[in-house]
């Protein structure tokens, strides 16, 4: 059923496209055909037509106590669209959408004829243990990692002077939650912290903490260049469902 809605957004989106363009002029939705709110399930879409904006929500559900539901109800999508013809408009992902803070700590401790690397994520998360894959390298490319553990330890190697300042930083989503076989995974799989940040090679012991790394961020859905077709009065279709106007 939900590829059959996925077609028909498709078709009926490629035919008022192309009757557009023939008949020499692209035709403008209304104002209010598009302002307001739109729900299907527990997820509401948001548009506002005086900024172009829009957001996807889910409602808030009640948490029960000492229990955690790997699962966001926050903003799972934002951005800004794009009117392209009288009953379709374009989908752009916040402009801050890669964006991901982080601290990053340099001492020199333990044992010096090793090289350490700590990850340190929010506690209060639901991620499962070896959700993520932490891919490190630097050093001149003499220092690689690619591993499940928050903690890695690299014995130097003997005779080679670490001279090198830059170190890159990549993170890998293991299981995705909006990722369907046959589909379009609306979910991001790599997610790149810092790229040739420089180190003081002195230090020894790197500390990577992610304060804003979690379940809303890894799951925040990219919907850059989705097509959204609505009806004019009540509906609009997106990801397959139908979202009805509140």
């Amino acid at each position: 059923m939900i590829k059959l809605k996925i077609l028909f957004t498709f078709f009926a989106t490629f035919t008022l496209f192309a009757n557009s363009k023939a008949n020499g002029s692209i035709l403008f939705p209304s104002r209010d055909s598009i302002n307001g709110v739109f729900k299907f399930g527990n997820e509401f879409f948001y548009l506002n037509i005086n900024s172009k904006s829009f957001y996807l929500k889910r409602a808030n559900v009640t948490k029960f106590q000492d229990v955690v539901i790997p699962v966001c109800y926050d903003t799972i999508a934002k951005g800004n669209f794009k009117i392209l013809t009288k009953n379709v408009i374009s989908l752009c992902n916040d402009k801050n959408f890669h964006k991901i803070s982080f601290d990053f700590k340099q001492e020199k401790k333990l044992s010096d004829d090793s090289i350490y690397f700590q990850v340190i994520l929010p506690i209060d998360d639901a991620f499962s243990a070896n959700r993520f894959r932490y891919h490190l390298n630097g050093f001149a490319g003499m220092i690689y990692i690619k591993s499940e553990s928050s903690f890695n330890k690299v014995p130097k190697q003997k005779g080679v002077k670490y001279e090198s300042t830059v170190l890159n930083f990549l993170i890998q989503d293991l299981t995705p939650e909006n990722c369907i076989e046959e589909e379009k995974c609306y979910q991001r799989i790599y997610f790149r912290i810092f790229y040739n940040l420089t180190i003081n090679n002195n230090s020894n012991y790197f500390t990577i903490t992610l304060p804003d790394f979690n379940e809303c961020y890894v799951e925040r859905m990219d919907v850059e260049n989705d097509f959204v077709f609505f009806d004019g009065k009540n509906s609009i279709f997106w990801h397959g469902n139908e979202y009805k106007r509140l």
